[in-house]
């Protein structure tokens, strides 16, 4: 926990904190009484993984509240995932290109805060893992356990606040993640994703032509 005396109580004074923690190297576990430092929880459990059990996540919730209480938003977000299949169709009755978007696979979700890093989100057979950490993002995307390699398949530089992201969890306390289901585990990142970006990471998407071009841009 922060020692009074040392609790942040800026942006600011959250960002020197952050950038100490970073040049020292270090990643400190989140515990129940845990500050807005950097921090990874990694959570096993059943096979069925309920939204309300991600919800009710304690040191998640804790660090929601505190980048709250700061004055912390976000300023966009990634979606990962091991990859991305588009297929690209031409309707010709209305002179109109488009491109069926489906992801694939262990999906995961980074959201880039204004002034402490940024909140990686992910939930797979294996259990629900989030991680606060500053500096690249770019490790989450290094091969990972069973040689599992995620990239950036969608992004999005729209903002939106902490009560924004406490409103789409609260939204899927009732879903039921299982993959073989509608609610496979890959569909927790992807709904966050659609829900802070306000666009579909899926499903048929026009695109734009160049002017007396017949071939998509």
């Amino acid at each position: 926990a922060w020692p009074l005396e040392h609790r942040p109580s800026s942006v600011g004074d959250l960002l020197r904190h952050s950038a100490r923690r970073a040049a020292a190297g270090t990643l400190a576990m989140c515990g129940a009484g845990g500050s807005v430092g950097s921090g990874l929880r990694y959570k096993a459990g059943p096979q069925v993984w309920s939204g309300k059990r991600i919800r009710d996540d304690y040191e998640l919730q804790k660090l929601l509240t505190d980048w709250e209480k700061l004055g912390v938003s976000f300023t966009g977000a990634m979606l990962l995932a091991e990859g991305k299949d588009s297929v690209k169709d031409y309707d010709r009755r209305y002179d109109e290109w488009s491109t069926t978007d489906t992801i694939v696979g262990v999906t995961g979700i980074v959201m880039k805060s204004n002034g402490d890093g940024w909140l990686y989100l992910h939930l797979t057979s294996a259990g629900f893992k989030w991680e606060h950490a500053a500096g690249s993002y770019r490790r989450l995307t290094q091969e990972g356990p069973g040689g599992i390699r995620l990239k950036v398949v969608d992004s999005s530089t729209r903002k939106y606040a902490v009560g924004d992201v406490r409103g789409l969890l609260e939204e899927q306390r009732g879903c039921e993640y299982a993959d073989g289901t509608k609610m496979e585990y890959a569909s927790f990142a992807k709904d966050l994703f659609n829900g802070v970006s306000e666009k579909r990471c899926e499903g048929v998407k026009t695109i734009d032509v160049k002017p007396g071009s017949n071939t998509p841009t």
